[in-house]
């Protein structure tokens, strides 16, 4: 009887590993910090998977979305970085663009979109702001006709799908002068897996988010608002609760910095620069890590 005991507590014994890597596996590997990190994890063979690519950026933003064979690009960085999405879309092999959307025609989220459709096929320019709201705006309307992009309009409320993900759009109206806090948030969902691309919000643009969207804010990562630039407000940041934040920045000193490198974060984080921020999920867990790329700028 006791050995009978013993052996039953031995194979419970081999199989509690087996449980506990697939029960206890937290929501998000960090290998950006520990490039170690469960590293007997690897996502199941032919999963389908959602994959965020972040262009090496400082003060502008680009974020690449591939899933299910779709490809979208959200905002196309100012025109002096439009070489870098190129050559990570060369490093990925990727040939084709089937949307970029722009959140706001800032130049530094518009202003490559002119050179990027030069070296890359884009199938549909995406905008929530009227044609004719700024010369940026203006621009890149042209340069889309011009190579037979058809431009087409969003708007607060809508849904993008792509590959199974979905992309839920909030935008604030307001006055062009308010541009950053009316640029367009964009939740991501995959799965059980969410990230919030922030634009460039504000402190406006995070009150009226609160208020309006609080209860569907909560983000497992956060492209963190405006570059980093400044301190998020507490309620916001309640609202999100990120277990990751990407800056789409290098590290210049500014209010954001000093918080995000401060005693008050707990968050982990990385920057955009040096070499390409990668996400992955298979809508349980995500996998955030670095791909050295190809180009040294």
């Amino acid at each position: 009887m006791f050995k009978r005991i013993l052996a039953l507590l031995m194979l419970l014994a081999m199989l509690i590993p087996a449980c506990a890597q697939g029960e206890n596996l937290p929501v998000l590997i960090n290998r950006v910090d520990v490039p170690d990190a469960h590293a007997d994890f690897a996502f199941a063979e032919g999963a389908p998977l959602l994959e965020v690519v972040f262009p090496q950026m400082v003060d502008c933003d680009a974020i690449l979305l591939r899933c299910g064979g779709e490809v979208i690009l959200v905002d196309s960085c100012k025109e002096a970085y439009s070489e870098r999405i190129v050559n990570m879309c060369r490093q990925l092999g990727i040939t084709r663009i089937d949307k970029v959307i722009n959140t706001h025609p800032h130049e530094d989220h518009i202003g490559g979109f002119k050179n990027v459709i030069k070296e890359i096929e884009v199938g549909e320019f995406w905008i929530c702001f009227p044609e004719d709201v700024n010369n940026h705006m203006k621009n890149a309307v042209k340069a889309a006709n011009r190579a037979g992009i058809p431009v087409k309009t969003y708007k607060d409320g809508d849904v993008f799908t792509f590959g199974g993900a979905t992309i839920q759009v909030w935008k604030m109206d307001g006055k062009v002068g308010q541009m950053n806090d009316c640029s367009a948030q964009m939740m991501v969902r995959f799965g059980d897996r969410t990230f919030l691309m922030a634009a460039d919000l504000q402190q406006d643009g995070q009150k009226w988010l609160v208020e309006t969207h609080g209860d569907e804010l909560d983000a497992d990562i956060l492209k963190y608002p405006h570059h980093g630039i400044e301190v998020l407000r507490e309620d916001y940041m309640a609202a999100v609760s990120p277990l990751f934040l990407v800056i789409t920045n290098n590290h210049r000193q500014t209010a954001g910095w000093k918080w995000i490198h401060s005693d008050k974060n707990t968050i982990p984080y990385a920057y955009t620069v040096p070499n390409l921020v990668h996400l992955t999920t298979d809508g349980t867990t995500w996998i955030v890590d670095k791909i050295p790329s190809a180009v040294k700028y």
